[in-house]
């Protein structure tokens, strides 16, 4: 094994079944998992499970791990899907809107059609926004989605995009000053047709 500790080699090493490699991602990165799954859901014992599971499926199904550039982002993005698939999350998710229905009438009937709704108006505006998305200048595109979907900071999509940061920071603030517009004006045509 190398003592080369870059991210890029710690996933390598653990593709080729290094748990030496797994422990030091694990140590490298668990902190930071944790504070991002403590943003998803309040429940520690959640968050703890599912960042033990996450790195538990790492090592079991290390051989069919795809190659990342972003290892980090990786993580990051594997917790939030082990978090969101977790049943005791879907559950509190649940509980909570029983909670906050209770005082208008059946709260599980009530809770089951709003969730339904909810569901449906969030992918009707998820495809809004990505139709939005697709009218942005590439610049502008790129600048918001690896600000808001790849949740990079404004220091690393400078050094993506080649520009400085205030330029970054300008790029992303007229992409979603586009993005107001555009995303307005396809909900005003789906309202008059």
């Amino acid at each position: 094994m190398t003592t080369d500790c870059s991210d890029k080699s710690l996933w390598s090493q653990l593709k080729e079944g290094s748990t030496l490699a797994l422990g030091t991602l694990y140590d490298r990165y668990v902190d930071e998992l944790y504070m991002y799954g403590c943003k998803i859901t309040s429940k520690e014992s959640i968050v703890k499970d599912s960042i033990h599971d996450l790195f538990l499926d790492l090592y079991k199904y290390r051989q069919n791990l795809s190659e990342t550039d972003n290892v980090k982002f990786y993580l990051l993005r594997a917790l939030k899907n082990k978090i969101l698939k977790n049943p005791e999350f879907k559950k509190s998710q649940t509980q909570e809107v029983f909670t906050l229905n209770k005082d208008y009438g059946t709260a599980k009937e009530q809770s089951i059609e709003e969730l339904v709704i909810l569901d449906e108006i969030t992918q009707e505006n998820s495809s809004k926004l990505m139709q939005a998305l697709n009218l942005l200048p590439k610049r502008q595109k790129q600048g918001v989605i690896l600000k808001f979907i790849q949740n990079k900071d404004y220091e690393e999509i400078a050094d993506i995009m080649n520009v400085n940061v205030e330029t970054s920071r300008t790029i992303i603030y007229r992409g979603l000053k586009s993005l107001r517009k555009a995303f307005l004006l396809f909900c005003l045509i789906l309202m008059i047709s």
